[in-house]
Order: structure tokens, then C-alpha cells, then sequence
């Protein structure tokens, strides 16, 4: 693990900042860790343990090299100085007085900003939402398990996932037939009609850089969310992207790109919309959790340098039946809102889409 780490270490020189606002919750406190003692005055906790519900995971995929996590450190919180210890990285330093004291970790890798009582932190300037707020315990920041987990350390080997040689990737058009999807309030198009051409122009250009591709349609068809899931399976895919719009009406206001994975069991998601979010559920994909992030975070980033779009981060959520049942990475991507006048102006011209489109290629190569 040590090895590793040191060669994570020699390639960038960047750090990680904590900003601390103050507490959220308040029950009892967690198990004592090894690095730091808790008091038994401070009465913050970690969620109960979970049981699993429902479908069952398969077992993880070997495809990135992880260093054995502490028998300890599971549904508990691991303070920030044990977390960073466990990487190597020392302990972090203060660089700004109470109440809103902000902890520096120098690292190699990646920028990353966690405040205190938030579930938006930061990575390298990019969103990307957590599933517990940071806490303060006792003066000093914690972190919650899953989130060290399932976000902090798969961004401390960026890019990290890498695709085979003989790569396969399932595209999947959003929406389709009956179903239109959102409606822009720019020119009354469909967003089933983005999709599929946004979709269309990706295909050409990975299917040029030695892709095999699989669109989930080719027409205005109706596609069950289960056909979209076994059409990746048929093609043996290596990793499925779901390419939608959104909308927000009847707020005109709202902008931006936001990238989704499914959320880790064990965490609350960050949009559930009329699903019942049940952070005991284990899906087939959440085998993939860190890769599924990794991928998120890197096709994110390409889009926004690509289109200037605002930040709306990479998010976790339960609900879409598209990513649950995925064999494979999988990530679904919003880019842009029909229901912003300057947005749906630019997803409806060809060249917006084109840019897209190379965006996306441009991450996958």
C-alpha cells in the first residue's frame, strides 16, 4: 500500500482543504478512533448499521487497486488526521482560526475542499456532492466512512478507470417515442430529439477512435429502461452513458450540467424525486461504485472546460432504473436545461451538440 501511495505522490502538487462550519446532527458520540479521542460529552453519530435490502451487489470487480480499508472503519467516522495518516499525507494543518477553521492537507493528486455541516465538496474546483456532511468532533473534522470510501479515495488515483483495448461502450439516447422527455422553452423541440442526435454524433466519432458502439435506438422508438440495461449486456459493454437534458420548470433560472452514478448503499442520495431512497438497497452495479465516480468525474470535467456551462456537480442517485442493473461503470449525464432560454438556445444548435459530443470522446480516448 505504502508503494503505492508513493508513486500516487510524485505526479501533481495540489492540496486539501477542509472548511469548518459547524455541526448538523446530534445523538451520541462515534467509537473512539486509534489517531484521536473523542469525549464522550460530544454526541455526534454515525447512521445505525445498515442490513441489507433487496437485490444483492455482486462482488466488486477487480479493476482498480485499492489498499486494504480498516476493519474499523466501516459505518463509523474517521477523522480527518487518521484518514490522511492512512494515505500517507500526514496530518492537516490549520490555516484559519475558529469558527470557520480551514485544514490544508498537501497532496499530489487533487484540490479537494470538504466544509464542515455541507454535502458539496470539491475536487480539483468541480462539485461533487457527499453522502454525510462533514462533522466536527471534539475541535476537529471528521468524515464519514462510506464517503472516504466511495469519494475521497477513488479521486486520489484520477483518472483511474482505465478501458481495455477492444473497448465496446452502450449509448443510451434519453427518452424515445412516447416518452419526449423535456420540452425547450426556445424553440417547443423535444429533448428525446437531443438526445438521440447528440447521441448519433458521439457514436461517429468513437467508432473513428477504434470504439465498437452500441446505441440503446437509432429512431424515435419507445425503449424500456430494462432494454436499456440489456442492450449493454448483449454488447458485453465496457461502460453504459445515458445522455439527457433537464429542466426545471417552472424555474427559468436554473443552468447548468450535472452528472449522476448510483448512490453507494449505505448513502442517502441527492435527488430521489418520487422514489422511496432506501440507503439499505444493494443494486448489481454498486459493484462498480468507485469506477462509476471516477468515470463521472472525468466526464464532467471534459464537458464543463469543453462548454463553460456551469457547475451542478457529479451527484449520487438511487432512482434511475437505467444505472441500477449495470454490469459495468455507468453514468448519466444532464447536460444543460431546455427550461433556461440561453441553454436550450444552445443545445438547439448542431454545433452546441457537436461540442458535446467531442467533449465525450475526447474524456473516453
Amino acid at each position: 500500500m505504502m508503494a503505492m501511495v508513493d508513486v500516487w505522490k510524485s505526479g501533481l502538487a495540489a492540496f486539501l482543504i477542509v472548511g469548518i462550519a459547524g455541526c448538523q446532527t446530534a445523538s451520541k458520540p462515534p467509537a473512539p478512533l486509534t489517531t484521536v479521542t473523542v469525549e464522550e460529552r460530544l454526541e455526534i453519530a454515525p447512521p445505525a448499521p445498515l442490513e441489507p435490502a433487496g437485490v444483492a451487489a455482486s462482488a466488486p470487480p477487480a479493476l482498480v487497486v485499492q489498499p486494504i480499508w480498516p476493519t474499523n472503519w466501516f459505518n463509523t467516522w474517521i477523522s480527518l488526521e487518521s484518514w490522511g495518516k492512512y494515505n500517507n499525507l500526514g496530518k492537516p494543518i490549520r490555516v484559519s482560526p475558529a469558527p470557520h477553521a480551514t485544514y490544508q492537507f498537501q497532496t499530489t493528486n487533487a484540490a479537494m475542499s470538504i466544509k464542515v455541516g455541507s454535502r458539496v465538496a470539491y475536487c480539483n474546483g468541480l462539485e461533487c456532492w457527499l453522502g454525510y456532511a462533514p462533522q466536527l468532533i471534539n475541535g476537529l473534522p471528521y468524515i464519514h466512512a462510506l464517503d472516504a470510501r466511495k469519494n475521497f479515495q477513488p479521486l486520489l488515483s484520477l483518472p483511474g478507470y482505465r478501458f481495455k483495448t477492444n473497448r465496446t461502450i452502450a449509448i443510451d439516447p434519453g427518452h424515445g417515442g412516447k416518452d419526449s422527455g423535456a420540452r425547450s422553452i426556445f424553440n417547443g423541440e423535444f429533448e428525446k430529439t437531443y438526445t438521440l442526435d447528440w447521441a448519433q454524433r458521439m457514436a461517429r466519432l468513437l467508432a473513428s477512435n477504434g470504439w465498437n458502439v452500441v446505441l440503446t435506438r437509432t429512431r424515435d422508438a419507445d425503449v424500456s429502461l430494462q432494454e436499456r440495461v440489456a442492450a449493454a449486456d448483449r454488447a458485453n459493454a465496457d461502460v453504459f452513458l445515458s445522455l439527457h437534458f433537464n429542466s426545471g420548470l417552472p424555474n427559468r433560472e436554473l443552468a447548468g450540467i450535472e452528472t449522476y452514478c448510483l448512490t453507494p448503499t449505505g448513502m442517502p442520495s441527492h435527488l430521489v424525486r418520487t422514489y422511496e431512497d432506501d440507503p439499505r438497497q444493494s443494486y448489481p452495479n454498486n459493484a462498480y461504485d468507485e469506477q462509476n465516480f471516477q468515470v463521472a468525474m472525468r466526464l464532467h470535467r471534459t464537458l464543463l472546460q469543453s462548454t463553460g456551462a456551469t457547475d451542478r456537480g457529479v451527484r449520487r442517485a438511487r432512482f434511475m432504473g437505467v444505472l441500477r442493473g449495470q454490469n459495468r461503470p455507468a453514468v448519466l449525464l444532464e447536460a444543460g436545461y431546455l427550461s433556461n432560454a440561453g441553454e436550450a438556445r444552445n443545445i438547439a444548435s448542431p454545433e452546441y451538440r457537436q461540442k458535446l459530443a467531442e467533449a465525450l470522446a475526447r474524456a473516453l480516448d
